[in-house]
């Protein structure tokens, strides 16, 4: 079992029931939400914490929440799960940047680089 916080098994879940309820074609939210839903999970340290990957702990918890719809629709379900841990590693890739300090800064403005 992961040793995760309660914000990101809030988050989780969620996640797991938007992906439910595309699934159903009940609700479209999953694509409205799915950024700031990754996004809680990477600041809560989902990265450091998670012994699996993302894919596989919301497939478990979606298959657990609806069932039979899940195992019926395991092709969408890993698509759909796919495609967040795609959006998740870009991410947290995106957050680990850092800036590069081969560039020297650049003058704002025109008047900034001259003696203007």
């Amino acid at each position: 079992m992961d040793e995760t916080n309660p914000e990101i098994e809030s988050t989780l879940n969620e996640l797991a029931k938007l992906v439910c309820e595309s699934l159903k074609g009940e609700n479209q939210d999953l694509i409205e939400r799915r950024d700031g839903l990754l996004k809680s999970l990477l600041m809560s340290g989902y990265v450091w914490k998670s012994n699996e990957g993302l894919m596989t702990n919301v497939e478990n918890r979606v298959k657990d929440q609806c069932g039979e719809q899940a195992m019926h629709r395991g092709g969408a379900l890993s698509s759909i799960t796919g495609k967040l841990a795609t959006k998740f590693r870009e991410l947290a890739q995106w957050e680990s940047r850092t800036p590069n300090d081969d560039n020297p800064p650049k003058a704002a403005n025109i008047s900034s680089a001259t003696d203007a």
